[in-house]
């Protein structure tokens, strides 16, 4: 009596083995040669680093484009037609990671670039959130290089009605001579950051500046 009674949970224990082994039609499917390979999208978009020779300057401004050494060079040229005491040459001293650094930059202030007529014509209209008052201080400009590196500076702090900092997009540097030389180690053009003491918002190679707004704060408004 005592063995019939084990004999049907012996049989339904030996039922659930069987069918939980892969049959060999199983095996051959998942087979490495039969597997689909879905790339990643990090490996899509994946940066392959070296030396920029443009970037693009998009997002929410009014004349997206495309700039190299020279369009740079002939930009900061009209500018300063336009305006002389216009400052496109800053001395800044900042930490690496290989110790304190100083070097005097020239080239073109952000805000100027995204801004003046001759260059991204100003900024367009972002995401205002629920409140639309000075909507633009919601805007900031990421800079991102190309092996993916990036910082983002704000609106706010380069605004001449706020923190009027003078970023600069660098195309040039002063030599330990004096002379005036391209910025062949760090890509055509770098982000220029006085006030930093880190280097981390410094970014060389750069490859896009793009304007964007922060979207909607995601907590709900509550009374308390």
């Amino acid at each position: 009596m005592h063995l019939s009674r084990n004999l049907p949970i012996t049989s339904l224990i030996l039922s659930l083995l069987v069918l939980s082994q892969p049959s060999l039609a199983d095996y051959r499917n998942d087979a490495p040669w039969n597997r689909e390979e879905t790339p990643s999208i990090w490996n899509k978009n994946k940066c392959a680093g070296g030396s920029s020779q443009n970037f693009r300057l998009g997002g929410e401004i009014n004349n997206p484009n495309t700039y190299n050494l020279q369009k740079l060079r002939t930009l900061r040229d009209t500018l300063k037609n336009q305006n002389p005491a216009l400052v496109t040459e800053v001395t800044v001293s900042f930490q690496t990671g290989s110790g304190p650094r100083t070097e005097t930059y020239l080239g073109i202030p952000l805000w100027e670039l995204i801004n003046n007529p001759q260059a991204a014509g100003g900024l367009k209209a972002g995401n205002p959130g629920v409140n639309s008052k000075n909507s633009f201080l919601r805007q900031s400009v990421l800079v991102d290089a190309t092996d993916c590196y990036g910082a983002v500076v704000t609106i706010g702090e380069i605004h001449p009605n706020f923190e009027a900092k003078t970023v600069l997009v660098a195309f040039e540097k002063k030599g330990s001579d004096g002379t005036v030389i391209p910025l062949i180690d760090e890509g055509f053009a770098r982000l220029v950051v006085p006030g930093d003491k880190a280097g981390g918002r410094y970014v060389s190679n750069v490859r896009n500046i793009i304007v964007f707004s922060a979207p909607p704060s995601p907590i709900k408004v509550r009374d308390f």
